[in-house]
């Protein structure tokens, strides 16, 4: 009878214990599945802000060769859309530090902030196109 005891006492250890490293391989599982996301998110948010701070660096390099081809009046209005184009930059490059920086505790606010940066220079490209193309219609 005490065998017997012994014995069930036993598988229900084993059984718990069975059961208890069941769950921590699903958490762990879990853990390195939310891991790779966000590695993954933030490698494709880093490309994202690279290319967009190349095409800002074209767009300025756009603006210079349109000087040589401007009178003083518009020299000066696309040195302003040059400044702009240089502050947009700087917004990217911080964006592109801070999305190196971030963990996971603090991904989903940087990831947020980055695509709002995005969207915002986005907007004022168009605004920008808009502006040069009507500055070289007037003259």
């Amino acid at each position: 009878m005490k065998m017997k005891s012994i014995a069930i006492l036993g598988l229900a250890f084993l059984g718990t214990a069975l059961f208890s490293c069941e769950g921590t391989q699903k958490e762990s599982s879990q853990t390195e599945t939310i891991e790779v996301e966000f590695e993954t998110e933030r490698e494709e948010l880093q490309s994202e802000l690279e290319d967009l701070q190349s095409e800002i660096d074209r767009k300025i390099e756009e603006l210079k060769a349109k000087k040589d081809e401007a009178t003083e009046e518009m020299r000066n209005e696309l040195e302003e859309m040059e400044k702009e184009l240089t502050n947009e930059k700087s917004e990217v490059e911080k964006a592109l530090e801070d999305v190196e920086k971030a963990t996971e505790n603090t991904w989903k606010d940087v990831k947020s902030a980055a695509k709002k940066t995005s969207k915002d220079i986005e907007k004022e490209w168009k605004d920008l196109k808009s502006n040069v193309e009507d500055l070289f219609k007037k003259n």
